[in-house]
């Protein structure tokens, strides 16, 4: 009875001592709140910490803070830390994990029209269709969080009736876009962008056709804190397919991204 009573102090001192050994930092806000989690990066702007239940990332505006407090080995990294440089991930915390949380990959889909103007504006009648997208974040030196770029690739298909009977009575577009997303980021959740690209097109409809393809657009984003995997989308753009006909279109869509690695952005009201 004695063995098996100092076995069960064991494991229950050893249960403690893995629960406690857990977090690596207790974040306190300025409303009171306290949150706990793995230490991942700190900058003068921001405390990203990883939840330990969820391994979700969050990203806590230093402002809302109130009262860090570290565990020993963290004090210890922060001691030891190069002046001028954001606390690392500590040994063990690198990997998938790391990489998911500085590219934060996204797939998604704009459903949207695309009105022909120029000359097919007088032979084609409103198209509609999507893009299918995929895009990830490009890692940068600077500690700006409001700015981020993203490089992506779209794939859609745009379907056109004709205006006129004697010619093919439809017209299907595949544009195949490489993009290039200039993203700004702001506390509220919403994230304007510019973006430009490049590709081909392949057209289909009375004949085919390959043609070379410009395309631009103005969006805006939005993420809710609760749902920060998910980005809502609008978006309004032109396109421009070079062939012996040029054909012009503006294009809008509202759409949704997933987005894999992405931190939760924590806010707090001040007292």
């Amino acid at each position: 009875m004695k063995n098996i009573a100092k076995y069960l102090c064991l494991i229950t001192f050893s249960i403690i001592f893995l629960q406690i050994g857990s977090y690596a930092a207790s974040i306190v806000l300025t409303n009171g709140v306290t949150i706990k989690g793995k230490l991942v990066a700190r900058t003068n702007e921001e405390i990203t910490i990883q939840d330990p239940d969820t391994k979700q990332y969050r990203v806590i505006k230093a402002v809302f803070v109130r009262d860090l407090i570290l565990d020993p080995d963290e004090q210890n990294i922060q001691e030891k830390k190069v002046k001028g440089k954001d606390l690392k991930l500590r040994t063990g915390d690198t990997g998938e994990s790391n990489l998911l949380y500085i590219l934060q990959p996204s797939v998604g889909a704009l459903p949207g029209i695309a009105y022909p103007v120029g000359k097919l504006g007088s032979k084609l009648n409103l198209g509609y269709g999507a893009h299918a997208f995929c895009d990830l974040q490009m890692p940068m030196n600077i500690k700006a969080t409001f700015f981020k770029i993203r490089l992506g690739l779209s794939v859609g298909f745009m379907y056109h009736a004709t205006k006129s009977t004697d010619a093919s009575s439809s017209l299907s577009i595949i544009p195949i876009i490489a993009y290039t997303k200039f993203q700004f980021i702001t506390d509220i959740g919403l994230r304007p962008y510019v973006k430009l690209g490049g590709g081909i097109t392949p057209v289909f409809g009375g004949g085919s056709s390959f043609d070379p393809t410009l395309a631009a657009g103005l969006g805006l984003g939005y993420v809710n804190n609760k749902i920060p995997y998910l980005e809502f989308y609008f978006e309004a753009g032109m396109m421009m397919a070079f062939e012996s006909v040029r054909g012009d279109f503006i294009t809008a869509s509202l759409g949704v991204a997933y987005r894999f690695g992405a931190p939760t952005i924590i806010t707090a009201e001040k007292k």
